[in-house]
């Protein structure tokens, strides 16, 4: 793959991680018609993490969001069998009563987050799909894995457990995923030459699974990829989007429309890549100003008409 031109002037050496009713029959549904049939604006929750700090604070920052004009969210939080502090009968509430749907979510194995790499083990799958088809979500996705993870040893382990759960998945009418950042985008086997990167690994070895990948386009970037390239390369494999931007001269993520990515040429390959949802995402906003980050991005998203 060629290096993304617009990012070649930048340093790759700095790291951050991005990282009161039941509810109604109609939001239960699972969601799958395509996003340019369906343009509903989504957001990943954990953008304003800082700001859901309670049930009230939750509730709050998921009607602000709402006024605002999305319709949909990507969840994350899932631990000991609620989401953010809440259970999950109370977060599924707060979604339904903020006028939200939420067609996918992060769920993380806490193998993933050691320090020492293993196997995981799939007891969190069932757990995992309850939760997820309690909210009426369709999309499972793994989002992270730490360094220790980040070998062949450890994407084989990987490989093993997004099987299993995209087979569990398919009983459930769901789909498994794998969000990816920018690690994967080195050598799988750095020592090996012509090694390919770990991202091509991943998704060769997954085709023809229940597993698709969740293409966050900040991430391709950083790593001095270019999306448009991995998207005609795999088409069909990126149902789920993550649209999030970076400034030029740093490596400081900023609302989207404000920086270097070239959206109208990534939201073109939409159809071949099989999109059905984009989620707007910021890791890090200036302090207290999460909300307002999402406020400008879809300020600016509403006057694009190819995300619409």
């Amino acid at each position: 793959m060629k290096k993304f031109a617009l990012l070649g002037a930048l340093s790759l050496c700095t790291f951050f991680a991005c990282q009161n009713t039941e509810r109604d029959e109609a939001v239960q549904t699972h969601e799958n018609t395509s996003a340019m049939k369906n343009s509903k604006k989504g957001y990943q929750l954990y953008t304003v993490r800082e700001a859901l700090t309670g049930a009230d604070s939750i509730a709050a920052t998921l009607s602000a969001t709402r006024e605002m004009g999305y319709e949909k969210l990507e969840s994350f939080g899932y631990m000991d069998g609620g989401f953010l502090g809440l259970s999950t009968k109370e977060f599924n509430a707060a979604i339904a009563n903020a006028d939200l749907i939420t067609p996918s979510g992060h769920y993380m194995p806490p193998e993933l987050e050691s320090t020492t790499m293993g196997t995981i083990d799939p007891a969190s799958i069932d757990a995992f799909l309850d939760a997820a088809e309690a909210l009426g979500q369709k999309w499972v996705i793994i989002p992270w894995m730490n360094e220790a993870w980040r070998n062949k040893e450890g994407y084989d382990h990987l490989i093993e457990y997004l099987v299993q759960l995209g087979e569990a998945a398919a009983q459930r009418g769901m789909v498994a995923g794998w969000h990816n950042h920018e690690f994967e985008f080195e050598p799988l086997e750095p020592n090996e030459p012509g090694s390919p990167f770990a991202y091509e690994y991943l998704l060769n070895a997954l085709e023809g699974s229940n597993v698709v990948f969740e293409m966050d386009m900040h991430w391709v970037a950083y790593a001095g990829q270019n999306p448009v390239e991995w998207i005609t390369h795999y088409p069909g494999r990126f149902p789920l989007w993550h649209v999030k931007d970076f400034a030029a001269d740093t490596t400081t993520q900023v609302p989207v429309g404000q920086g270097v990515l070239d959206w109208a040429e990534i939201f073109a390959m939409a159809e071949t890549a099989g999109l059905e949802h984009y989620f707007v995402e910021q890791d890090f906003c200036a302090a207290d100003k999460a909300v307002q980050c999402l406020q400008e991005s879809i300020e600016w998203v509403n006057e694009q008409p190819f995300m619409n």
